[in-house]
């Protein structure tokens, strides 16, 4: 198969769990659902036992951007800026963002401070340098080349990524492309 994706399981307080599915949007049979792909996962003997005799207290969807720095646009606009998952600030290889989201804030923050106090919203565009200058743009330069491993399939999506992860560490002297742009 090679649609990208994974699912997730976390075990909460009170025998609760949270479990979800993530599909690529980029993925190539038109006729592939999401929705069906996840019901089929909740029928997976580990999960079904899980959830036996359950109930669904919330629900709900969204869109991952984990393209990496690959396909990060411009962050700073004039009056504002993208932060977090919306600017896909996501560590694909962790699939975790709230740490990356939160400091994306935090240097937004600052540069719209500086922006305030100049009385001049063009200089929104620090942030794009912040992060750069920040341990986010590290962090997601050291996994940039987990993403695009997959475009040839699970197999060799997993080899690129523990060869990334635990050989190279981040320090491969490429980068990998996408393939194609959106």
């Amino acid at each position: 198969n090679k649609t990208y994706g994974g699912s997730f399981l976390y075990h909460m307080s009170e025998q609760r769990v949270a479990l979800g599915l993530i599909v690529a949007l980029d993925y190539a049979n038109p006729y592939l659902s999401p929705y069906q792909e996840f019901q089929k996962l909740k029928t997976h003997p580990m999960i079904s036992k899980l959830l036996d005799g359950g109930e669904v207290l919330q629900y709900g969807a969204r869109t991952v951007n984990e393209g990496g720095i690959q396909s990060l646009p411009k962050l700073s606009f004039p009056g504002g800026a993208l932060l977090g998952c919306a600017a896909g600030l996501l560590n694909v290889g962790k699939i975790k963002g709230t740490h990356t989201a939160m400091k994306s804030g935090m240097l937004a923050a600052e540069s719209a401070f500086e922006a305030i106090r100049a009385d001049d919203l063009r200089i929104m565009s620090k942030y794009d340098q912040a992060v750069k200058n920040s341990w986010v743009w590290d962090e997601l330069h050291k996994i940039r080349n987990i993403r695009p491993g997959f475009k040839h399939g699970l197999f060799p999506g997993v080899i690129n990524a523990g060869l990334e992860s635990f050989v190279f560490r981040g320090r491969a002297p490429w980068t990998l492309k996408h393939g194609h742009s959106d």
